[in-house]
C-alpha cells in the first residue's frame, strides 16, 4: 500500500492523508489529528473500514483547516494565510486527478467553533466545482443539518447526497 501524505515540517499542519488508488473515498474533514502514516488513528481506521465496505480501492483525508489539533480548542483562532494557500492547493491537486468524484462531506458539529470554517468550505467548493465533483454525507445529518464527523459513524449508516452549496447557504455560524 502507497500512502499519500503531506504535513509541514514542523508537523504543526497536515494537508493530505490516504493511499493510492484508483477509485478512492475522498473525505472533507475538519481539521486532522495525530493520523499519519505511522501513526494510526479512530478516525482513519474508520474511514478505512467504511472505505473497503463500501468498495472503494484507496481512501483521502483532507480537512477544511490543516492545523493538527486532537481537540478544538487549540486550533487558531485566526487562519494562518500560508497553512490555507497550501492547504487549497493541494485540494486542488488531488480533486484534480479524480474529476466527477463524490466527496465525503465530514466535518461535523465544530464547524460552528470557527469563523472561518465557511470560509475554507466556500474555496474548497469552488475547487470541487471545476472538477464537477459532488457530494455525499454518511449517516444521517447532526442538528442544523450538519454532516456527521467520520469517527462517529456505525457501518451500514449508509450514503445520501448532499448540498454543500445549500448547507454554506443556511447553517450559520
Amino acid at each position: 500500500m502507497t500512502y499519500l501524505y503531506l504535513n509541514t515540517p514542523d508537523n504543526r499542519a497536515r494537508f493530505v492523508l490516504g493511499t493510492e488508488g484508483t477509485k478512492p473515498l475522498i473525505v472533507m474533514s475538519i481539521n486532522p489529528s495525530v493520523g499519519s502514516p505511522t501513526v494510526k488513528s479512530p478516525t482513519v481506521t474508520t474511514v478505512r473500514h467504511i472505505a473497503e465496505d463500501y468498495g472503494y480501492d484507496s481512501w483521502i483525508i483532507l480537512c477544511l483547516y490543516p492545523q493538527r489539533a486532537t481537540h478544538l480548542d487549540e486550533l487558531d483562532q485566526v487562519p494562518d494565510p500560508e497553512l490555507v494557500a497550501e492547504n487549497m492547493k493541494v485540494i486542488d491537486s488531488v480533486l484534480s486527478r479524480y474529476p466527477g468524484t463524490r466527496i465525503w462531506a465530514a466535518w461535523g458539529t465544530h464547524y460552528k467553533d470557527r469563523f472561518y470554517f465557511p470560509q475554507m468550505l466556500q474555496q474548497v467548493l469552488t475547487i470541487a466545482g471545476r472538477y464537477h465533483d459532488s457530494w455525499m454525507h454518511y449517516g444521517p445529518l447532526d442538528e442544523g443539518g450538519i454532516p456527521q464527523y467520520c469517527l462517529y459513524l456505525d457501518k451500514g449508516e449508509g450514503w445520501f447526497p448532499f448540498n454543500a452549496e445549500q448547507f454554506l447557504e443556511t447553517t450559520p455560524v
